[in-house]
């Protein structure tokens, strides 16, 4: 706990160990006690203000106050708040907080101390409760001169120590119900660092229950907790420094004991409320539940109910029965239950009882919290219900209604229809059910009636709940909503003149498809009134009448009625039908046929009348003479009875048939379809048309009646099934309910019985009465039978109409079985560890016996539960430990035998015995003899001495036997001590030094751990050492602080105020002052003439002041060396450092420094990249100076750039664009009133994404970030080390330095070197395979031209697995670039801004980040079109066959070459997957694995190395614990493709080729897989690889025998050929190789058909006619030069004058006059007879002697002028055609080509000499010659830019040479060369060659033999040309090729370009 008057320091001497100060001891470098620190070096530096980031303010009302020592003394207002400034500050900066502190820079002598004290003067009585603030003070830093400004960027970015506690221990002991939030105790730590670096930050390990604040302080956030944790936490404190790189912080520990002191505390319930249920018939003492309360102390009294006299509870077990009164008449009963200790205390909860209600007692169910279901639903109405038809959907029907008496949720009835007919649903209502329609029915179609099912379910459990049944007819309700419709449209008759009055003339019928009302008709007729005055019409029975007698005249005017006939329904509103009516008048004679006689007079005819059944038969007279023939006709109307279906048919009868009287005819009607239903149609009106020859026609009307028949089965109707309750009386379960749709009741007599497959039981237990009412005959027993199948049938009366269903009938359980506990089954003894946790389960099982399903199991600990200890779930019976159990005295936990009662709730109890046996385990902690030990030592006497012993016991052990101990000590504490590891005896390491203990004494914290230290740690004890003084200490310098002291330049000494030393010693007293100091005898006169020393008028004390004026400028620091001695003349050297004081007295002149900044995709902040520099001795005088930046030509200067006007720092905005700016800026001195320029160049690089994932990384040694930029000696550029390596770099990928990138130098941890990341490009970037393969192979040789140590390469720590975290887990590194905070290292001219890259590793194999959602480019390789498809990106590739998912490059073919790809992960589980097709059964397929000897100690030896020898494939894989071999013979077939899989794992390693032997088998054989173990006695499975994987091949590395011996691989494997053949796929785990990501390869062609270099076989017939033509064109060549040479002139060449001037001339055209470039050198062009070139003297008869050429072509060993570098030239000097002679040059005797050549050089010679050089180009990276057109270049743009038509544009790069030398259309036209346009790729191998014809047929051919190559671009006379078989084999359109090839690289690199 914090007491009062405790002083807390926030800060310490920086070099204070444990509490030890080393304050003293360190400035003069001597050792202290056995500390390993070097003492520190006297180098000037600064001080920076620590920051306080929390000041903890407490309940009281003091204000805390802070003191600094030496360098900051406080200011207090009125508020008595204080405000810090420096003794030098004139300003003083204030904020609003309660504390506020001001700083400045000043000097001190100390390196490492920035000494800070900080003083709580306040107040605690007790824990107080924290209100937590945070306050931050004002760093406000004043930038100084640039160089100063350098250092403390420096500074920032180094953290070299980390943070370090006052303590090793803390130790505190608080009492159990301390509040929460208050105090417990402070910790305190310190960091050496400055700045950010120096700040802490502190963490607790136990987040949940205590918290620290910024000052230290540790407090409890929840309640403590003695009697879980035994009264003791032990927990951690961390401090983390506050370093800018979260990478780089640093984080020290300390443990922090807490002994919590027991209170006394209440019982406490289980459960804060409980809620029991119990029958109504329930007896006194029935069961009702039982409640359980726990006390912490063990000390538990009694259980008591208050407010109810209905329950009692037993006051030890808190079970609670029903009192001796039983129930009241509530249905709910509350109360409190109480539980008491010993002490009195108590607690409480509330118990609520409900009451169930029953209604059958005798057979009541207890279920917990519920009624007991002993009551079906019953419905209150089941009738049948219309509707009415047409309605829309959701149209009310009916609402049913059943009740349930039960209580509670079983008698909450939910109802549901069994069948809906997709035209009906039941909607929920309160209490009952709403039947709705789901549709519009129509009643006139098929919707006449439905027979519904409503099942009513209560809401008890499926398995116990209770249904009811109701069946009933929902009729359909006509609406009027048809018209009446006639059976014919038309109706037409005659009637002859002489017809009778009332007497019918024909009759018209309608029908109506409505019912009821809506289907009465009544006729009427319309028409002309004239006609309406004949006939009448019977309205009931539409017979139309002649109503008046007719005139004879009317037939001879062919009289026609018309008349309309109408129908008209009952129906409201009434609906009307009308048809035509014509009857035609005729004359007596011309009478239609009538009918004169039917058989029967009124047909009748059953349903079931079958087909072809006569119904009817008519006879008709034709009333024609002599003319008996009538013809009949049976219409079809348009109604169902009027035979709109076809039902009957007419069949004429025979002319003589007897059914009919002489002189007429018959027909008969009879069935034709059998669909007669009485229920749907009961009569027909059938109508007979009947015509004579005469066309007279009569419609006879015939009804005909349906009779009903006994047709339709009964139907039962469904059930979802029955429930009885067991032990039930004769009970109705059910009414069967059956469905017959016969009319006549006669037909729907029903009888239910018994089917016969009833069995006996059935028929004994249940009866089915006729009516259908199902019957139990007696109880039943569920644990009997629990399910019946009755089988019921039911019949109409006809042996036929018999129907049969099974009804299933449920006995629903009631709790009649008592339950019983089944000793065979279950687990009644078991053993416990004394250690298992609370709440873990003992193991035992009680297995119950009780048939019953309804049941409320209740299991309790009736007795032998001492102190609660366990608990039994209630519920399943299983038993846990409820409190710690403990073996050990005193406690004694050993042996439980309690007693467990169950109750099902209503039966007898069961009772059994269990047995739970504690097993001693070890859980104690050792115990030291003593809690504190005290030893003395004397120092430096006592030295590798034991000086004293500890000792412990284990309580888990007995007194006599071996405690088997071991002891150990902390490692910090193992500096100066040893204690033995069984024995406990304290020794000495060395010799220990009181002077360097605080206060004379050392504090030891023993450990002890019991089982052989694999056991539990003991409490440490404390040992205290007394360290007795001798006399082994001369005086220090005490005063002033840090012996140090500062006199200012330019002063009269005269004036110069005496700096007092004060001596000290650290020795006792008795040994110590007053002590005496003296210069010492061999002090340079240099101090001894500039400094005296006097007394200063007391003991040990002196004075020391300047006897000259002082010069800052010659001298800045003084070392001052004195003797001191003590009163018994002990002495020493010490050492005073004067500082000479800076005053500005310098001249300040121009200076110029150096900024590169690699901008990270363009994405930097604005922000400070570096200072002004201008040189000035002067170091303190930057407040003097004035920074103004001076106007440029260049306006972007002035748009990106600002120059602070205070400071000189240069700010760069963001969103600069790349490029190189000039900064000019003005500095002004006001004191010296000088004014100074100074310059600074800035680049601005833009940095891809790709340039850092991709870059190559090292590590060099001995050197930090900024001493990498520091130029040597008084150089301004070139001699740094960051600028040799870019060279070096370069000269190993052969480009330039400019195209070299180092864009990070980070100091290492832990050590002196520095991390470079860099990266290359010619025109995409490297990759990282490449870079750091090459790297590691010219390691050797860079070291040594460098002189520097390159420790290693590639910093990935996942390759070394004692390195990383994950340890032997997946390992993975991602570059997480910081785009906020760039990386800023300057050193004196010279800063870097670059991206400070943080190395994150995942312990994981897969993807580290998921899937982009949406496409950007560079997702699809390989120029494939991203698009999106369903959420999911899609890559658009050029076709499925080559490419992957991403457009991955899936397959290259391999002519004895290689590439370089990616190494594989490292991964846990890996699976490498290969597809090859070999052209050879030799060849190797992959190596990933060291490219060279071993580097260094730890470099990965792992290799995995895939070959083909002879169809064998070998497989070799090291994994750093054995060489692992497998051997797979392969079909030897050179046209199929191989598929193998090799993985590795922990388990094993596993090869397999699918089909290896046959590629036509179904499946693969065992011989295609093999698996073997990996090697070691403990095997490593993961591959560590960290050089590229190489496929096809391998470049040039050591022999595969060095390697193995190099790394010991106990299996050397063989070395093979490169591979021929094709690479289908190659995979790794997910990851799918693109294989064209190489950017090192050798002979790889990309996909596999890209085609090869042409090769052109001539057979003999196409070679003689070759030789024919040839010589043809030889005489050809002869004629033509003959007669040129016949009319030879003079040679004259003015023409030639421009060319020469444009080509080797100067111009003032942009491209020409640039310094870097060289002259072009003509002599190339002086191509000599004999092969050689021409020289311009003659020596020697030899005038072609050029050793230019000599060693270009000749294979000369001398060094080339042409040549950059000393190494072996790929494809030239290896080519035995660079060594031919060049072939004669035919001239004309008249010209002379060297004349030509000098004449022109004379006159180029007097113009200026601003040259271009003019080379030959084939393609961008490639450097064809010495010299360099760089001006093409000048715009900055890249061929990826866009792409040209080569054969008419020049392109960006080429456009001034296209202004040069462009034609005129006119001259264009002429040329017939058609340049080929040549395809941009990454590599160019995989394509063609092409082929370069002659520009011009009227060229001059020198030679047959090969074609002439054009110079110049222009016209003119043409020159000679030189033959290309000089050159070698041409690779592209240009013979002069030159590649730059490293000298570093023996590697043969893959060829990058077929130029």
């Amino acid at each position: 706990m914090i007491k009062d008057g405790t002083t807390h320091g926030y800060g310490s001497d920086a070099g204070s160990q444990s509490g030890y100060s080393r304050r003293e001891k360190r400035e003069n470098g001597e050792d202290w006690i056995t500390s390993n620190h070097p003492p520190p070096s006297h180098t000037y530096t600064q001080s920076h203000t620590r920051s306080l980031n929390h000041i903890p303010t407490h309940s009281d009302t003091h204000t805390p106050t802070y003191t600094h020592s030496s360098y900051y003394s406080p200011t207090y207002s009125n508020d008595r708040s204080p405000t810090y400034t420096h003794p030098r500050q004139n300003p003083t900066y204030k904020n609003t907080h309660p504390s506020t502190y001001s700083s400045s820079h000043y000097p001190s002598n100390s390196l490492a101390d920035s000494y800070y004290a900080i003083s709580f003067n306040h107040s605690l009585n007790h824990p107080t409760t924290h209100h937590h603030r945070h306050y931050r003070d004002q760093n406000n830093h004043k930038v100084r001169h640039h160089r100063e400004l350098r250092r403390m960027r420096k500074r920032n970015l180094e953290n070299q120590y980390k943070p370090k506690f006052d303590h090793t221990m803390y130790q505190e002991t608080v009492p159990e119900n301390l509040e929460v939030h208050s105090s417990i105790l402070q910790v305190h730590a310190t960091d050496d660092d400055l700045d950010m670096n120096g700040l802490i930050r502190y963490s607790v390990s136990d987040p949940e229950t205590f918290a620290i604040d910024e000052g230290g302080v540790l407090y409890n956030i929840k309640p403590l907790d003695y009697e879980h944790t035994n009264g003791e936490y032990l927990l951690y404190v961390y401090a983390e420094d506050q370093g800018v790189l979260r990478s780089a912080r640093k984080t020290a520990s300390v443990p922090i004991y807490l002994r919590v002191q027991d209170t006394r505390e209440p019982p406490v319930f289980d459960q804060k409320a409980y809620t029991f249920s119990a029958s109504e018939f329930a007896e006194a003492g029935a069961y009702v539940g039982t409640v359980v309360a726990r006390d912490a102390d063990q000390d538990f009294r009694r259980y008591e109910l208050q407010s109810t006299t209905m329950f009692e509870v037993d006051p030890k077990t808190g079970i609670i029965t029903l009192g001796p009164n039983g129930f009241g008449d509530e249905w709910e009963y509350v109360f409190e239950a109480v539980a008491y200790d010993q002490t009195g205390l108590s607690s409480r909860a509330n118990v609520t009882v409900d009451k169930i209600a029953s209604r059958q007692p005798s057979y009541a169910r207890l279920t917990w919290g519920r009624d007991e279901n002993t009551n079906k639903p019953v419905f209150e109405l089941c009738d049948d219900v219309t509707v009415k038809e047409n309605q829309p959907a959701s149209t009310p029907v009916v609402v049913v209604r059943a009740t349930d008496q039960d209580h509670g949720v079983n008698g909450q009835v939910s109802y549901y229809l069994l069948n809906t007919f997709d035209s009906f649903d039941i909607q929920p209502q309160v209490d009952s059910g709403q039947i709705i329609t789901t549709r519009e029915l129509d009643r006139d179609g098929k919707d006449r009636e439905f027979f519904l099912t409503v099942i009513a379910k209560d809401g008890a459990p499926p398995s116990e709940s209770l249904q009811e049944a109701c069946t009933f007819k929902v009729v359909v309700e006509d609406v009027n909503d048809n018209a009446p419709i006639f059976d014919q449209a038309v109706y037409t008759q005659k009637i002859a003149t002489d017809h009778s009055t009332d007497v019918a003339v024909l009759r018209v019928t309608a029908t109506d498809m409505d019912t009821g009302n809506n289907a009465v008709l009544q006729y009427s007729l319309q028409g002309d009134s004239g006609d309406l005055g004949y006939f009448e019409v019977d309205e009931s029975t539409g017979i139309i009448k002649l109503s008046q007698s007719l005139d004879s005249s009317m037939a001879d005017n062919d009289k026609i009625f018309k008349l309309d006939a109408v129908a008209t329904d009952s129906g409201s509103p009434p609906l009307q039908g009308t048809a035509e009516v014509n009857i035609e008048v005729v004359s007596s004679g011309s009478l239609p046929p009538s009918i004169i006689g039917q058989t029967p007079t009124n047909p009748t005819i059953p349903e079931d009348t079958n087909e072809n059944t006569d119904v009817v038969t008519l006879c008709a007279k034709s009333n024609v003479v002599d003319d008996p023939e009538v013809f009949f006709t049976l219409l079809t109307g348009n109604t169902v009875e009027s035979n709109a279906e076809g039902t009957f048919a007419k069949r004429d009868l025979e002319a003589n048939d007897p059914a009919c009287p002489d002189g007429t005819r018959g027909v008969v009607i009879f069935v034709a379809i059998r669909n007669l239903d009485y229920e749907a149609v009961t009569a027909y009106q059938l109508i007979l048309r009947v015509l004579n020859n005469e066309g007279a026609l009569e419609n006879v009307q015939i009804s005909v009646d349906i009779q009903d028949v006994n047709d339709n089965p009964p139907l039962l109707r469904p059930f979802d099934g029955g429930a009885i309750v067991e032990n039930s009386p004769s009970t109705l379960i059910t009414t069967i309910e059956a469905i017959d749709k016969d009319v006549s009741e006669e037909f729907k007599q029903l009888k239910f019985s018994f089917d016969k497959t009833a069995s006996a039981d059935v028929k004994n237990k249940f009866e089915v009465r006729p009516d259908g009412q199902l019957w139990t005959i007696m109880a039943l027993d569920r644990e009997d039978v629990d399910r019946y199948m009755v089988p019921i049938r039911v019949t109409d009366g006809v042996i036929t109409h018999s129907r049969m269903n099974i009804y299933w009938i449920t006995v629903q359980d009631i709790n009649d079985v008592p339950p019983q506990f089944d000793k065979e089954n279950g687990v009644y003894e078991v053993q416990v560890n004394e250690n298992m946790e609370v709440n873990s389960k003992t193991g035992i099982y009680l297995n119950v016996i009780d048939p019953d399903i309804v049941n409320h199991n209740d299991f309790q600990i009736v007795s032998g539960n001492e102190k609660h200890k366990f608990r039994i779930d209630s519920t399943t019976g299983e038993v846990y430990i409820n409190e710690a159990l403990d073996y050990d005295d005193p406690v004694n936990d050993r042996n439980f035998t309690m007693l467990v009662r169950l109750s099902d709730g209503r039966n007898d109890m069961a009772e059994t015995n269990i047995l739970i046996a504690v097993i001693n385990v070890n859980d104690q902690q050792p115990v030291f003899e003593k809690t504190n030990y005290n030893f003395s030592v004397t120092e430096n006497m006592d030295c590798n001495k034991v000086f004293g012993q500890v000792a412990a016991t284990d309580p888990d052990l007995p007194s006599d036997v071996d405690q088997n101990i071991r002891y150990y000590l902390a490692p910090n504490e193992l500096t100066n001590f040893t204690i033995g590891e069984t024995s406990g005896e304290l020794a000495i390491v060395g010799c220990l030094d009181r002077e360097a203990a605080n206060r004379g004494i050392m504090t030891l914290y023993p450990l002890a751990n019991d089982e052989g230290g694999a056991g539990i740690d003991a409490d440490p004890t404390t040992v205290q050492v007394n360290i007795l003084d001798i006399n082994d200490n001369h005086p220090y310098i005490q005063t002033p602080e840090h012996s140090y002291t500062m006199f200012m330049e330019n002063t009269d000494p005269s004036t110069v105020q005496a700096v007092t030393i004060l001596l000290s010693d650290w020795d006792t007293a008795e040994h110590g002052c007053p002590c005496t100091l003296a210069f010492q005898p061999d002090t340079d006169p240099e101090i001894t003439e500039k400094f005296s020393v006097t007394e200063g008028g007391g003991d040990s004390r002196y004075e020391i002041r300047p006897l000259v004026m002082l010069d800052r400028e010659a001298q800045k620091f003084y070392t001052i060396p004195f003797i001191t001695r003590d009163k018994e003349d002990v002495n020493g050297v010490r050492y005073l450092t004067v500082e000479i004081g800076d005053v500005n007295d310098s001249p300040m002149s121009d200076g110029s420094s150096a900024i590169q900044v690699y901008n990270y995709q363009g994405q930097f902040p604005e922000m400070v990249i570096g200072s002004v520099y201008v040189t000035d001795a002067d170091d303190y005088d930057i407040e003097y100076k004035t920074f103004q930046l001076l106007p440029s030509d260049d306006h972007q200067v002035d748009t990106y750039f600002s120059v602070d006007a205070n400071n000189g720092n240069i700010t760069m905005k963001k969103g600069t664009p790349e490029g190189s700016y000039t900064l000019k800026v003005k500095v002004v001195d006001k004191y010296r009133n000088e004014t100074a320029t100074g310059t600074v160049e800035v680049l601005v690089v833009d940095l891809t994404e790709e340039a850092v994932m991709q870059s190559g990384s090292f590590r060099v040694e001995g050197y930090s970030a900024q001493q990498v930029l520091q130029q040597q000696g008084n150089e301004v550029s070139g001699t740094s080390l960051y600028e040799r390596l870019k060279v070096e770099i370069g000269k190993i990928h052969g480009i330039k330095a400019q195209n070299v990138d180092i864009f990070t130098l980070t100091d290492a941890k832990g050590g002196n070197a520095v991390d470079i990341r860099y990266n290359c490009h010619s025109s995409p970037y490297y990759t990282a395979p490449r870079l750091d393969g090459l790297m590691l192979t010219n390691r050797n040789k860079l070291m040594e031209t460098l002189g520097v140590n390159i420790s290693i390469v590639t910093l990935n720590e996942c390759l070394y697995e004692s390195l990383t975290d994950c340890g032997t887990s997946s390992c993975q590194q991602f570059l997480r670039p910081n785009l906020t905070s760039p990386l800023v290292v300057a050193s004196d001219t010279t800063t870097m801004v670059g991206v400070d890259i943080t190395p994150e590793y995942n312990c994981v194999c897969g993807a580290l980040e998921p899937l982009p959602s949406a496409c950007y480019p560079g997702f699809c390789y390989n120029g494939g079109n991203c698009v999106q498809q369903n959420s999911t990106l899609v890559c658009q590739c050029p076709d499925s066959k080559d490419y992957g998912p991403r457009c991955e490059l899936k397959s290259a073919r391999f002519e004895r070459g290689y590439a370089w790809y990616q190494a594989p992960k490292v991964c846990n589980n890996s699976t490498l997957f290969i597809s090859f097709e070999p052209s050879d059964g030799d060849g190797i397929l992959l190596y990933s694995g060291p490219t060279v000897v071993k580097p260094w100690n730890d470099y990965p030896g792992d290799f995995i190395y895939v070959i083909l020898s002879d169809w064998l494939l070998q497989v070799f894989i090291d994994m750093g614990t054995g060489t692992l071999n497998m051997d797979m013979q392969l079909e030897r077939n050179n046209r199929r493709t191989f598929d193998c899989t090799i993985t590795w794992n922990e388990q094993a390693v596993t090869l397999e080729v699918a089909k290896c032997l046959d590629s036509q088998s179904a499946e693969t054989p065992p011989e295609c897989r093999q698996s073997v173990k990996p090697p070691g006695a403990t095997p490593s499975h993961l591959l560590n690889l960290a050089a590229p994987l190489q496929l096809g091949g391998v470049a040039a590395m050591p022999s595969i025998s060095e390697l193995a011996n190099s790394y010991q691989w106990t299996i050397t494997p063989p070395f093979r050929t490169p591979f021929y053949g094709c690479i289908q796929e190659l995979r790794h785990n997910d990851y799918l190789y693109d294989l064209n990501s190489t950017d090192y390869d050798k002979k790889t062609y990309k996909p596999c058909d890209a085609p090869s270099p042409a090769q052109v076989i001539m057979g003999q017939q196409s070679i003689v006619i070759i030789v024919v033509s040839l010589l043809c064109l030889l005489l050809l060549v002869l004629l033509i030069l003959c007669l040129a040479r016949r009319n030879q002139k003079a040679v004259s060449y003015p023409d030639l004058d421009g060319i020469v001037k444009e080509t080797i001339g100067g111009s003032d055209l942009e491209g020409f006059g640039e310094k870097d470039m060289t002259q072009y050198d003509l002599k190339l062009l002086r191509v000599g007879p004999n092969g050689y070139l021409f020289s311009d003297t003659m020596d020697g008869g030899h005038s072609y002697t050029n050793p230019v050429m000599h060693d270009a072509f000749q294979g000369d060993s001398t060094p080339s002028t042409l040549r950059v570098d000393d190494g072996p030239r790929v494809g030239v000097e290896e080519d035995e055609r660079q060594k031919r002679k060049a072939p004669l040059a035919p001239m004309s005797e008249d010209l002379s080509i060297g004349d030509f050549i000098n004449d022109n050089i004379k006159k180029v010679d007097k113009d200026p000499t601003d040259f271009d050089d003019v080379r030959h180009y084939c393609y961008e990276g490639d450097e064809m010659s010495v010299a360099s057109l760089s001006s093409i270049d000048s715009d900055g743009s890249t061929d990826s830019d866009a792409t040209f038509d080569y054969k008419n544009d020049w392109g960006p790069r080429f456009e001034k040479l296209n202004e040069i030398y462009k034609r005129g259309s006119d001259e264009e036209t002429e040329s017939e060369y058609e340049f080929p346009n040549i395809p941009k790729q990454r590599k160019r191998a995989s394509l063609p060659p092409p082929v370069r014809e002659p520009r011009s047929p009227t060229s001059t051919t020198t030679s047959s033999q090969s074609p002439q190559v054009e110079l110049g671009p222009g016209p003119g006379p043409e020159l000679p040309q030189l033959d290309p078989s000089l050159l070698g084999e041409q690779k592209g359109p240009s013979a002069t090729t030159f590649k730059p090839v490293s000298e570093y690289s023996e590697v043969e690199e893959g060829e990058e370009s077929w130029c």
